[in-house]
């Protein structure tokens, strides 16, 4: 399985469709506590016209924990570093929660290595002003890693996907236990405590941005859409019936939004 090894001696774990090299690249960042597997629809919807890359952020899934604190410029470093070893010059990068955090830190601080920006699902203003993130650390700790995972599941998708697929929610709660720790998670919800507010970083964004929001979502509010898309003068579109989980409640809906928001850059050709 390949592994980028970082500076401070990090294992990350990743996956890259190395395909023709003349295609583009699209990087898929995960939300808090998913992995490479939760973008499988999306890794094969773009095969064809880009090498897609994704990869577990350090504490999650199979990369390591790591030594160092956990913190923007640390997950930013990761991808810079992954990309480098990758030779990749420029990507689209897609991000969902969690990712679309790190996805715009790249995109504000780096913007010559970002094509195109897809931010889905995003608080614009601090994790440590919600509740949520503070009950699910005391809900990891206290209770352990099914009673989280059975709340941030939850949480995390729609009502209308519930309904649905109820007897999905207990399988993608193990799920995530199962590919996860709990000093992994609780050092990754302690950082996230005191990350700046996106809606800060967001206005140095300069790479044409799409907003995703799902209608249902239930951990971020329904104005922080609207507040990221007027920071970085992006288009902004929500997807009804959907929660905090696109990919996987609308992956349909979801791929060909993306898919028409980056075609641009399938014309052009990698850059």
């Amino acid at each position: 399985m390949p592994y980028l090894t970082t500076s401070d001696t990090c294992r990350l774990f990743y996956t890259f469709s190395e395909t023709d090299p003349d295609l583009p690249v699209v990087v898929f960042l995960n939300g808090l506590g998913l992995t490479t597997t939760y973008w499988h629809s999306q890794a094969k919807f773009f095969a064809d016209a880009f090498r897609v890359l994704c990869y577990d952020s350090r504490a999650q899934g199979q990369s390591d924990v790591g030594v160092e604190p956990l913190s923007p410029a640390r997950h930013l470093a990761d991808l810079l570093a992954l990309l480098d070893h990758l030779g990749i010059n420029s990507a689209s990068l897609v991000g969902v929660s969690h990712g679309a955090y790190v996805a715009v830190s790249m995109a504000a601080q780096h913007p010559e290595r970002v094509n195109r920006l897809v931010v889905c699902n995003l608080r614009a203003g601090r994790y440590g002003d919600s509740d949520i993130v503070a009950r699910w650390l005391q809900k990891l700790t206290g209770e352990g890693l099914e009673a989280y995972a059975r709340d941030v599941i939850t949480a995390a998708t729609g009502r209308t996907f519930r309904a649905a697929h109820t007897h999905l929610i207990p399988m993608m709660a193990r799920a995530v236990a199962a590919r996860n720790s709990i000093d992994g998670l609780a050092r990754q919800l302690e950082a996230m405590q005191a990350y700046p507010p996106a809606a800060e970083i967001a206005g140095a964004v300069i790479a044409p941005t799409l907003v995703i929001a799902g209608e249902e979502d239930e951990i971020v509010p329904a104005e922080d859409a609207s507040i990221l898309a007027d920071r970085m003068n992006a288009s902004a579109v929500s997807i009804p019936t959907a929660g905090h989980s696109l990919p996987v409640e609308a992956p349909d809906r979801f791929n060909s939004l993306v898919r028409d928001f980056l075609n641009p850059i399938v014309v052009e050709g990698s850059r």
